[in-house]
């Protein structure tokens, strides 16, 4: 083994040559301890939607997905759509509540996504069903109609440990559905398992025509209304 104080002499031009580089390169390495406010934004969908974390993917950001332990179901009123905020909003409150919980740094930026939807027919709200019998029922109620299809959305900004900022809205777009026919209803629930989404039905899961017309954010019927959340990723910088 050569010493390292005899490696000038056994290889001159080398070692010449590698340090003539780095004065050229002026190599720095940043540190480690980067402060809080420095690091990028932690993204978290409190959902378990695919529709919500196929848009957020199409986004390109980076985020992590988690499920609240909320019970939805128990969250219902004579009010549709004030069913859905009071649901967005508890998702987002149990998360920021149960920071350990739910693993939030203690120190650090984090936005929180929370949403919830609903398909409403004059006074009667479509949320998820629980089986296909179920499915066939809610889809056999709107299909030949126009509903409103609706997304309540809660954004926390969460710095540090403590909530800086919170946007709350409520989109509704309107959704023509055409009539099926039984052989076609049955084939499309068997296909399927809409029991994971509002009203039975998932307008970028199938490739079904049975939506005749949008009226309105096509995105909010996925379940996260670009028109909402776009301004404020922009506004924090998460995306250009």
């Amino acid at each position: 083994m050569i010493p390292a104080a005899g490696l000038t002499e056994h290889f001159p031009m080398a070692i010449a040559s590698n340090l003539q580089y780095n004065r050229h390169m002026n190599l720095s390495f940043r540190p480690q301890n980067i402060p809080p406010e420095e690091r990028p934004i932690q993204v978290i969908l409190a959902s378990q939607s695919i529709g919500r974390k196929t848009l957020l993917d199409k986004l390109g950001i980076i985020f992590r997905t988690l499920i609240t332990h909320v019970d939805e179901e128990a969250i219902m009123g004579k009010d549709p759509y004030k069913t859905i905020k009071a649901r967005a909003q508890a998702k987002a409150q149990e998360v920021v509540k149960n920071p350990r919980l739910y693993n939030l740094p203690a120190e650090g930026r984090v936005l929180i996504i929370a949403a919830d939807s609903m398909a409403v027919l004059g006074i009667t709200a479509f949320g998820r069903t629980h089986d296909k019998e179920e499915t066939k029922i809610q889809l056999k109620s709107l299909m030949g109609k126009t509903h409103v299809f609706a997304t309540a959305v809660t954004i926390v900004f969460f710095n540090n440990g403590t909530v800086k900022k919170t946007w709350e809205s409520l989109t509704k777009t309107k959704v023509t559905m055409k009539k099926m026919m039984p052989a076609e209803l049955e084939a499309y629930v068997n296909r399927y398992d809409f029991s994971r989404f509002a009203a039975g039905y998932s307008i970028n899961e199938a490739p079904w025509d049975f939506i005749r017309k949008i009226d309105g954010s096509y995105t909010n019927v996925i379940g996260l209304p670009f028109e909402v959340l776009l301004p404020i990723l922009r506004k924090l910088e998460i995306v250009k």
